[in-house]
This record gives structure tokens, sequence and C-alpha cells, in this order.
């Protein structure tokens, strides 16, 4: 009855040490959905990201008035006719 005993009791640390120890256990369970998580974040923001530069693609592929507000604003051009004025502080 006592090799049983002992016997047991090995096979039981044995599934422990397999449980919470080795590749595949709780810990690196664990850690692996921590990964997962934030490169699901990542994921998100890129996303935004895209989804915004694709609006800003397909306004500049459909209209000139966002192609005359990116110049105006990046260039600093002005239309023929129009009056510029800077305003100094």
């Amino acid at each position: 009855m006592n090799k049983l005993i002992i016997f047991l009791l090995l096979l039981l640390i044995g599934l422990q040490y397999q449980l919470w120890a080795e590749k595949g256990s709780m810990i690196t369970h664990a850690d692996l959905n921590d990964l997962v998580a934030q490169q699901q974040q990542k994921n998100r923001g890129l996303q935004t990201r895209n989804q915004r530069l694709a609006a800003e693609v397909a306004d500049l592929k459909q209209g000139l008035t966002a192609i005359e507000e990116r110049a105006r604003l990046e260039l600093g051009m002005i239309k023929q006719g129009e009056v510029f004025y800077q305003i100094v502080k």
C-alpha cells in the first residue's frame, strides 16, 4: 500500500509540473493571451489609421476641393486673383 501511495504522489507531482512549468503550461498560455491582446490593440489602431487614409484618398480622387485645401495649407498656394494677407504678431 505504501508503494501505491508513493507512486500516486509522484504521478501527481509529475502532472502538476507539466501543468505549470513545461511548454504549453498555464503560465505560457496566459503570456500568449497577453501577447494576443496587445497585438489586437495594435491592429485596431492600424485599422483606424487605414480607414482615415482610405477616406483621404477617396476624397482626393473625387473632388478638387480637397486638393485645393491641401495646396493652401501645406504649400501656401493661393488662387489667381486672391489677395494673401499674413498677420504677424
